[in-house]
């Protein structure tokens, strides 16, 4: 059964992206009846010469199985428009999180640990995410991590140097990206490193004026560690930002068993994190949920489009996805 349109209604604009907008909706029928979702809308037309991007990320979204994720409840298209209906992360994305304040110690690592047994799920299915960062680290109703955001991953990575492409976020790029050489999995425990720093501090670990200075010093360079880091969180940090990605945490045959085993998580039950054991940090109030308090109306002129459309339809062929759960 496909879902359309008509069973949403539009509760608010959250969000813009480069290909397209984001808005808080309510399911008005059917089993999950009352349930709010994100639904991000694309045009068609405009998203024509990215359509193999799409539907890449739709591949993933509809393969992936894991609480560490973002889960695509259903998508469709009207004349115009793609959709994707996702559950909504209540709690809004970490970037938001961190800039009305810094985590600690305890927070950041509670959260790093949630991130890093995603990765291992993804990195399983050979599938590089490409993207690690604040941004793309959602708090779930319950409190845990979703990560999010597939559009510039990888698949079919199944070796050390499987991938080219200098593709992704300048701030959180490897330096194996940055000089044009092929990579694997390190490359996403690199961002692991600088994302970590990143809820500590909001200082950045190398300067730069421009994207190729930035580059440059980061992968020449010493990183300026938050000085608010601990000795243990500086001794686990300095090991992911190393520049041999054979070297770097993780980046070896144990892959994120590594990471684990590494004296920074020395009192962390990896049995508890994956079973989401593990009390969060913050957990959204109905009231804040209800409000959607933490995702604030987009600056500018952008707005959430009208999803009905009498101009011709254009065919976007095998998008119509619906969970199996929700059948």
């Amino acid at each position: 059964m496909t879902a359309c349109a008509d069973q949403f209604d539009v509760l608010r604009h959250i969000g813009s992206g480069a290909y397209g907008e984001v808005a808080a909706v309510c399911k008005m029928d059917g089993k999950d009846k009352g349930t709010v979702y994100a639904m991000k809308v694309m045009d068609k037309k405009k998203m024509l010469d990215k359509k193999e991007m799409v539907d890449h990320e739709w591949n993933i979204l509809t393969t992936i199985n894991n609480p560490f994720f973002i889960k695509l409840a259903y998508s469709f298209q009207t004349n115009r428009k793609v959709v994707f209906v996702m559950l909504l992360a209540g709690g809004g994305d970490m970037l938001t999180m961190i800039e009305r304040e810094c985590l600690d110690e305890d927070q950041s690592k509670f959260y790093i640990c949630e991130v890093i047994e995603g990765l291992s799920y993804l990195h399983e299915k050979e599938i590089l995410h490409r993207d690690i960062k604040l941004e793309n680290l959602l708090i779930g109703n319950d409190g845990h991590v979703l990560l999010t955001d597939f559009g510039l991953s990888a698949t079919h990575c199944d070796s050390k140097d499987s991938i080219g492409g200098m593709i992704g976020t300048r701030h959180i790029m490897a330096p194996e990206i940055h000089m044009g050489q092929k990579y694997g999995f390190a490359a996403d425990w690199w961002a692991v490193g600088v994302t970590y720093c990143d809820m500590r501090s909001r200082s950045t670990l190398w300067d730069g004026d421009d994207n190729k200075e930035y580059c440059d010093n980061a992968a020449k360079k010493r990183p300026k560690f938050p000085k608010v880091l601990s000795p243990k969180e500086r001794g686990f940090v300095n090991k992911l930002i190393v520049r041999d990605p054979e070297k770097r945490l993780g980046g070896g045959s144990l892959g994120s068993e590594e990471i684990k085993s590494h004296e920074f998580f020395n009192d962390v039950e990896w049995s508890d994190v994956s079973a989401k054991k593990l009390t969060p940090p913050f957990i959204p109030s109905a009231e804040q949920l209800d409000a959607l308090e933490f995702f604030p109306t987009p600056k500018g002129d952008r707005v959430f489009p009208k999803l009905q459309s009498k101009a011709a339809p254009l065919d976007w062929e095998d998008i119509n996805y619906t969970a199996s759960e929700l059948i």
